[in-house]
């Protein structure tokens, strides 16, 4: 991705000449207005000339807070899941098969193979989904060039906006994961301390429930699909408003002022058509002939 940038950079500084070219040719051009294009194109090549230097700084500030949060993040995102995995050990209650018993380690058997297949296919979740973050990044370098060009073309400021909101979201997803894994660890810890490794109490006997030792897991397990999946959509909404690469804004006030808007302009189309209508057929309809003076007879022939 570094070299496509280095090799790229003509594309970027194209795309600025012809922004810089039809700047001037507007009608702000003129005195102070010159000035402004310029200063621009120098900050945004700067920008584009430091970028492996405040690229891996914002980076490592989210980094940063992740690392706060969830202490060891940093150095490993996936412990609190591997914790929860290493807790389905097998037959963690001690009990050996009994043929005398032969229902109740069937019953044994089942329910702590439904929960380890649950517990493993849920923490590793975490595995794609920190793939995915580090793909996204990758990307965002790439194009962030591209991105900075769009400010010195007239009318694509906003792309450049929605475009930058769209990297600061993605590059949050580590704070969300660390709290997602805060959390998860949280809710497994406390239920096993309530509970404990091996729970032997007498409602533990009657019901001959294995399935307890592994709810904390399964309690933890949920957290960590929940939360790795709402990551992204949360850090959308935090740092994003409206579509990405385009202009359009989502928030409730925008639509319904573009409701409102579109309701007018079809009122006065609408309202326009209807009142030629009615004067075309006012204009086709016969005049009715002048009222008779009181009193008289307007009867044929009298």
């Amino acid at each position: 991705m570094i070299a496509l940038v280095l090799a790229f950079r003509f594309v970027v500084f194209a795309i600025m000449v012809v922004g810089l070219i039809a700047y001037m040719a507007g009608s702000r051009a003129q005195g102070m207005g010159v000035v402004t294009p310029i200063l621009k194109a120098v900050i945004i090549v700067a920008a584009i000339a430091f970028m492996d230097q405040w690229f891996p700084s914002v980076e490592s500030g989210f980094m940063g807070v992740a690392n706060y949060i969830d202490a060891g993040y940093a150095a490993n995102p996936t412990s609190s899941a591997d914790a929860i995995r290493e807790s389905t050990t097998a037959n963690p209650d001690g009990q050996a098969w009994s043929w005398r018993h032969l229902n109740e380690s069937i019953y044994q058997a089942i329910t702590q193979a439904l929960a380890n297949l649950f517990i493993y296919i849920g923490t590793l979740i975490t595995v794609p989904m920190l793939i995915l973050q580090y793909i996204l990044r990758w990307l965002i370098y790439l194009i962030t060039p591209f991105a900075l060009a769009m400010f010195m073309v007239p009318g694509f400021s906003a792309i450049g906006v929605r475009f930058f909101q769209q990297m600061l979201a993605i590059m949050a997803w580590p704070v969300g994961f660390a709290i997602t894994n805060l959390v998860a660890l949280a809710v497994w810890t406390d239920f096993r301390a309530a509970v404990g490794a091996n729970p032997q109490t007498i409602t533990d006997a009657v019901v001959y429930s294995p399935l307890l030792t592994f709810m904390g897991g399964i309690l933890a397990t949920i957290v960590i699909v929940v939360g790795m999946i709402s990551t992204p959509i949360v850090m959308q909404m935090l740092f994003t408003q409206g579509h990405a690469f385009t202009g359009s804004s989502g928030n409730p006030a925008s639509i319904v002022r573009a409701f409102s808007s579109i309701r007018g302009v079809s009122g006065g189309l609408f309202g326009a058509r209807s009142a030629s209508i009615a004067s075309s057929a006012s204009a086709t309809r016969p005049t009715p002939p002048p009222p008779s003076p009181m009193g008289a007879d307007t009867r044929p022939g009298i």
